[in-house]
C-alpha cells in the first residue's frame, strides 16, 4: 500500500512530499498519486517519531505494559528502550515478557527494545531489591558476567544493562572494573549496545577504564572537567535523565505500598539529598560535557509500576532541561531522534525521515521553540507506516 504525505514541512529541511510504501519511506520529493493521501500543509513541523532511550518495564502484570506502549505511541514516542526489568525474574521470567512483546508489535504501540535484566554485582545494586526479589543476574566472577550477557542476548534481548554503585543506602559493594570490562567486551563482541547505571562521579574512572560506551544517567554530584573531557574523548554517550532527579511523584493509590527499591534486603535507609540541588549540579555536568564534545541522548528513567504509575508521554521536561544545559533546539531534537537511534543501534531503521527507513513520523501545528510545548500535543502520528492519530 502506498501512502502520500503531501506538502510536509520537514523539520530542519524544506517542504516535500513523503511517499510511504508498505511501511517504509520510499521517496521524498514531488509525487501525485497513492492509495491514501494526507495533506500536511496545516502542520508547522513534520519530524521523526521520538525515542525514549531509557525507561523501565517493572510491573508484574505484563498486560499493563500494553497500555503504556499505546500511550507512548499516541504521544508521538514511537520507540522506547527498557533498561532493566524490576520484578522478580524467578516469578516473572524475562522470556515471558519477550514473548508477550512479540504479540504487541503493532502500529498502535511504541516499539520496545529491552535489556531484559541487569547484569549485576553479586548481592549488589540491582541484583536484589529491598523486598528480597532477585531482579538481575548476580555475578561473582567476570565469567559469570559474560555468561549472563550471552544468555540475555540468546533469549532475544537487544542490549545489555549493568550498574555500578553502593545502592540507595550506600552499603552495597560496587561492581569491580574487571567485571565491567568483561560485560562491555562481551556485549561488543555480540554486536549489541551496552550501558551502565551510574549516579556518583567517583565511579566515572572505572567505567572509562572498562571501556563502557554509554553512561545511563549523568552523575548527580559534581564531575570534574578532567573526567568530563575524558568521557567525551572516549566517545561516551550519556542519557542524563535530568527530569527524573526532581520529578514530582504521583500519590500512591489507596491501599498501595511503596515499591521495592534497589538496596538489598535489610539495607540501611536511603540517604536523601536535595533534588533541586542535584538537578542543578547534573545540568551543569551535562553542559560542560557537551562543551567538551560529548554526546547526549534523550531518556527519562520512566518506570511503569501499577503501584506508582508515571505517565507514558512525550518527555517535554527532559527536552527543556537539555536545552537549559546548553543544547540548541535542533540539537535537542537530534538527541530525541537520530542520536537516540544510533545509541540503540536502530538508526538504519528509525530516527530520521530518510528513504529506506521505517515511516515513524509525527507532526505538530505549532512552532517548536525552547519551551518544546508544541511537542506536548502532537496532532499527527504515523507509526510503522500506519496513521494512528490525526487525519
Amino acid at each position: 500500500m502506498k501512502i502520500l504525505l503531501k506538502n510536509a514541512n520537514i523539520y530542519g529541511g524544506q517542504t516535500e512530499d513523503i511517499l510511504i510504501e508498505d511501511g517504509i519511506i520510499a521517496g521524498i520529493g514531488s509525487f501525485e498519486s497513492a492509495d491514501e493521501i494526507h495533506d500536511m500543509s496545516g502542520y508547522v513541523s513534520v519530524l521523526p517519531g521520538v525515542i525514549d532511550a531509557h525507561m523501565h518495564i517493572v510491573t508484574g502484570d505484563i498486560e499493563y505494559n500494553d497500555r503504556a506502549l499505546r500511550a507512548w505511541a499516541q504521544a508521538g514516542v514511537t520507540t522506547v528502550r527498557d533498561l532493566g526489568m524490576g520484578n522478580d525474574r524467578n516469578d516473572h521470567p524475562t522470556q515471558e515478557f519477550l514473548a508477550y512483546r512479540d504479540t504487541i508489535e503493532v502500529p498502535e504501540c511504541a516499539h520496545c527494545l529491552t535489556a531484559g535484566r541487569f547484569v549485576a554485582q553479586w548481592q549488589g545494586l540491582n541484583h536484589v531489591m529491598s523486598d528480597g526479589a532477585e531482579t538481575g543476574y548476580g555475578c561473582k566472577t567476570p565469567e559469570d558476567a559474560v555468561s549472563a550477557v550471552n544468555e540475555l542476548i540468546d533469549i532475544g534481548c537487544e542490549g545489555i544493562k549493568t550498574s555500578i554503585g553502593r545502592g540507595m543506602g550506600g552499603g552495597q559493594i560496587p561492581m569491580e572494573t574487571e567485571k565491567l570490562k568483561a560485560i562491555a567486551d562481551a556485549a561488543k563482541a555480540r554486536g549489541v549496545w551496552v550501558t551502565c547505571h551510574i549516579l556518583d562521579a567517583e565511579f566515572v574512572p572505572a567505567l572509562l577504564e572498562a571501556g563502557m560506551p554509554e553512561f545511563a544517567h549523568m552523575p548527580t554530584d559534581h564531575v570534574s572537567d578532567e573526567l568530563l573531557q575524558a568521557m567525551a574523548s572516549a566517545g561516551v554517550t550519556c542519557t542524563p535523565t535530568l527530569m527524573s532527579i526532581n520529578a514530582p511523584r504521583p500519590p500512591l493509590p489507596k491501599g498501595a505500598k511503596l515499591p521495592p527499591m534497589p538496596g538489598g534486603p535489610g539495607g540501611p535507609p536511603p540517604m536523601m539529598k536535595d533534588p533541586q540541588e542535584q538537578e542543578d549540579i547534573c545540568v551543569d555536568n551535562v553542559r560542560r560535557f557537551v562543551e567538551f564534545g560529548g554526546t547526549v541522548a534523550v531518556g527519562t528513567d520512566t518506570m511503569r509500576m501499577e503501584s506508582q504509575p508515571h505517565v507514558a508521554c512525550m518527555p517535554v521536561r527532559e527536552l527543556q532541561l537539555l536545552h537549559k544545559a546548553g543544547l540548541s533546539v535542533p540539537q535537542v531534537i537530534d538527541a530525541a531522534t537520530i542520536t537516540a537511534a544510533k545509541l540503540c543501534k536502530v538508526d538504519d531503521q528509525v530516527g530520521s525521515i530518510t528513504i529506506g527507513k521505517q515511516a515513524n513520523i509525527i507532526a505538530v501545528k505549532s512552532e517548536i521553540d525552547e519551551t518544546f510545548e508544541a511537542l506536548s500535543h502532537v496532532e499527527f502520528v504515523m507509526n510503522r507506516g500506519t496513521v494512528i492519530k490525526g487525519e
